[in-house]
């Protein structure tokens, strides 16, 4: 039995096309004329198919499916062939990922002895006050994180400044590393030197490095999503996003 689909014209009803079923795809029957037209000038995709083995041509029709789901249909559907392993390149361009990261359980003995430091923003809307940005200074000992909404990043050298102060007078102690993103690679370097702080960035495009203040922020993120949308405040209102 052959199956077949015919393709009409919506006004006329009149057919302009003819396909038939072939492995499970409905092939095109062209006239000569077209023929013709196509040898004169082969595309691209046509001379590529013509090296594609018949095991991973399905595999280029489903978008580069991995092996294991191609065998699991395969199993389904007579029509589709084995699929044999072999090194794809598109693949590797297409579905590369970052490796992943290995976690850090390191932990400092002593508080304030390192300190993350990170800003956050611009917001999509300003706070009540036209703040647009939030500072967050998180100690490595305790976890214990500080809080400062800015209207601008010019303000946070001034936060800074005040914060270390503040550890010096209250806490009767010193902050004796801080570390921030490789943005703020020159942040007070003058100012740091004279507290005989070490200031470490992290790697570009890393922001793992930083990742304690970074997880920080994802939870204030989330905390307040969470209040807003249970506020049933608008939409515009609940966006956080840059």
């Amino acid at each position: 039995m052959i199956f077949f689909c015919t393709i009409q014209d919506k006004r006329t009803l009149g057919m302009i096309g003819l396909a038939n079923l072939q492995q499970g795809l409905y092939h095109l029957q062209v006239n000569k004329e077209a023929k013709v037209l196509s040898t004169t000038k082969p595309s691209i995709n046509e001379s590529a198919t013509n090296t594609i083995s018949n095991s991973n041509l399905w595999h280029y029709r489903l978008g580069h499916l991995s092996g294991n789901r191609l065998n699991m249909l395969c199993e389904q559907f007579p029509f589709i062939p084995k699929h044999i392993n072999e090194n794809c390149d598109i693949c590797h361009f297409a579905k590369q990922r970052k490796l992943p990261y290995c976690l850090s359980d390191s932990r400092t003995s002593k508080k304030f002895d390192q300190v993350h430091i990170d800003i956050w923003g611009p917001f999509s809307k300003a706070f009540i006050h036209g703040e647009k940005y939030f500072l967050t200074i998180l100690d490595d000992f305790s976890r214990y994180a500080w809080i400062v909404l800015l209207k601008s990043k010019s303000e946070v050298k001034i936060y800074v400044q005040n914060f270390i102060s503040l550890i010096e007078n209250q806490f009767d102690s010193k902050i004796k590393c801080i570390r921030m993103d490789n943005g703020q690679k020159n942040f007070l370097k003058d100012f740091f030197a004279s507290k005989e702080i070490i200031h470490h960035t992290s790697c570009v495009y890393t922001p793992q490095q930083n990742g304690r203040v970074e997880r920080k922020h994802q939870h204030i993120r989330n905390v307040a999503c969470a209040l807003m949308f249970q506020s049933q405040l608008p939409n515009k209102t609940c966006s956080l996003s840059y």
